[in-house]
């Protein structure tokens, strides 16, 4: 891609965007945020202090484990959880074909080989029959990814990861404040991963967490989010790391999003239960459902229909944001794997997501699934 098609395409996106009457999702920003990060500037400490401590214990103690470590992001958590692991040149990691960018590329950026299949066409997550078909005797991990917040079962996920005795790895990126029977999702895994970007329960615009109840595995990855010190102040560089620290700004968003964070979460299953309720009846409307194993909060709300492209030009056009699903992560220009993942293929043909931000009203639903009615009249 020439650059200027780049500028062209991000110029597109942008003019796209504004046009939106009704946003695909947007943040729940206000004065308490500004009070905490008003604090924040007057004691003139702009790098992690005593908010990001704050946001790291309440996380760990929501998620039901012994320790947590901010960062930049969650993609700078996962190649730092697998550094820490181990997982190195000539390792394999099983990860979906159905994910983030993030995904596969913190695994290269550890240096392992990435190794893709497919998803559950139903949780549109990896279960022990899709890894079957992709596991090796190089695997060294699976990196399992809670598809808009959802899961398969995580029990029978992690039972075979330990007994074919290899990492489990948890991405539950837009998982937070989620349950799979009775547990929260993040506490699975070898360690999980939490995302804070503008469009997860609670954001700190960009930001990320590290999760597990292994100290010494904490501990080194604290080096490698320190530039492979063991702290700030510590010279010694005992790893080659990273510098991947989140500011006390962005923490100090994210504690006072933590208490509006029982608000977001009602609101978001509101809000499904409403599109289910408008879209019965549609024959060529599919609703997702997630697992009903688990209480989970619903990262998005997704269809399925025939064509979705021709769904999101449409809908676009009246200034309502919806989104196409991940594309296909095998088939990009950066991986360009060989094989064939029907289900991941016909996931991004067939699906939409929808607006789903806590501040979407009732009647902004009711145009929404309106319109969607009348394109299929």
């Amino acid at each position: 891609m020439k650059n200027s098609d780049v500028v062209k395409s991000y110029q597109a996106y942008r003019s796209r965007v504004a046009r939106e009457t009704i946003p695909c999702y947007e943040p729940s920003i206000g004065k308490e945020e500004l009070r905490l990060v008003t604090d924040v500037i007057k004691r003139n400490w702009l790098s992690e202090n005593k908010y990001t401590r704050e946001f790291e214990s309440q996380l760990a103690k929501i998620c039901q484990r012994k320790y947590s470590v901010a960062f930049a992001n969650a993609t700078a958590a996962l190649i730092c959880g697998m550094k820490a692991l181990g997982i190195k040149e000539g390792d394999e990691v099983i990860v979906p074909s159905f994910s983030h960018g993030a995904d596969p590329n913190s695994v290269s950026n550890a240096g392992a080989t990435v190794v893709f299949t497919d998803v559950d066409p139903v949780s549109l997550c990896l279960t022990r029959q899709t890894i079957e078909k992709a596991i090796t005797k190089k695997t060294k991990a699976i990196l399992y990814v809670c598809a808009y917040g959802n899961v398969s079962d995580l029990d029978a996920m992690a039972d075979y990861a330990k007994s074919k005795k290899i990492f489990f790895i948890n991405d539950c990126a837009p998982a937070l404040f989620g349950s799979y029977k009775y547990r929260p999702i993040a506490s699975y895994g070898d360690f999980s991963v939490l995302s804070f970007f503008a469009d997860k329960t609670i954001t700190t615009g960009e930001g990320g967490m590290l999760l597990s109840n292994n100290l010494a595995l904490m501990n080194k990855v604290n080096r490698y989010k320190h530039d492979g010190r063991r702290e700030r102040g510590v010279d010694v560089i005992e790893e080659k790391g990273y510098n991947f620290r989140i500011t006390e700004l962005q923490t100090a968003v994210g504690v006072a999003q933590l208490k509006k964070a029982p608000y977001f979460v009602k609101r978001k299953k509101e809000i499904l239960r409403y599109y289910i309720k408008k879209l019965a009846g549609i024959n060529s409307v599919r609703l997702f459902t997630f697992n009903p194993d688990g209480d989970i909060v619903p990262h998005r709300v997704v269809i399925f229909v025939p064509n979705a492209k021709n769904l999101i030009t449409y809908l676009t056009s009246l200034g309502i944001g919806v989104r196409s699903m991940f594309m296909p992560m095998h088939s990009m220009p950066a991986y360009q794997t060989k094989g064939d993942l029907p289900n991941t293929q016909e996931i991004f043909k067939t699906g939409v997501c929808l607006p789903s931000a806590p501040s979407l009203t009732d009647k902004n639903i009711e145009f929404i699934c309106q319109s969607i009615k009348k394109f299929y009249a």
